[in-house]
């Protein structure tokens, strides 16, 4: 028993040896990337040229897993030299000038200036309700959805040309046939119904 304790160790000395040594990546492909560049993308992932081809596992690339801005990362060997790298990014939906968010919540650091002026606006007092705010971003983008204001009792939403109040995204899904059929320049949800203002 003990003999084989010492070959099987012996073997995967040498196994790992020669993993080390050959093959060594010299290709590496990488797609699915818009916010963080080629470059940025393999420093997260600690993967470059030279490396020993069957060390590049999920497991070498946790860092690149673990960044905010990434969902999800595929790493496939194309033996014997070439590496592929497929990201999937969060991209950002909503911010209050400071804060930035994905749909899913995650706060999303370093976003230029220029990208946050495109994006949804989200204010409010009271206790925070972002994650409710975050759930009418896809319900109302399409009509052009600008600022979510937040209040204890409910949701002021400004679209192009006209406001929308909520007090709850339930009563929003409730009556939002009766909220999408509107064209006031004001409509206010209530949970026995939708009225409209034109003024």
């Amino acid at each position: 028993m003990r003999l084989f304790v010492i070959m099987l160790f012996a073997f995967g000395s040498l196994l790992m040896i020669v993993t080390r040594l050959t093959p060594k990546v010299d290709r590496i492909e990488v797609s699915g990337n818009e916010h963080y560049s080629r470059d940025e993308i393999l420093a997260l992932a600690d993967v470059k040229p030279g490396d020993p081809f069957l060390w590049v596992t999920s497991w070498r690339v946790a860092e690149l897993v673990r960044d905010p801005w990434i969902t999800r990362v595929r790493i496939t060997r194309h033996w014997p030299h070439t590496i592929s790298i497929v990201v999937w990014e969060r991209k950002p939906v909503a911010t209050d000038g400071e804060t930035t968010w994905a749909q899913d919540g995650t706060v999303l650091p370093e976003v230029d200036a220029r990208v946050r002026a495109e994006l949804v606006e989200i204010t409010g007092w009271g206790l925070p309700r972002i994650t409710e705010a975050l759930e009418l971003v896809p319900m109302l983008e399409p009509f052009g959805l600008q600022v979510i204001s937040y209040t204890p009792e409910g949701f002021e939403i400004q679209l192009p040309e006209s406001s929308l109040y909520t007090p709850s995204i339930r009563a929003l899904r409730d009556h939002w046939g009766a909220v999408v059929s509107q064209e006031g320049r004001r409509v206010a949800v209530y949970p026995w119904g939708v009225s409209r203002a034109d003024d």
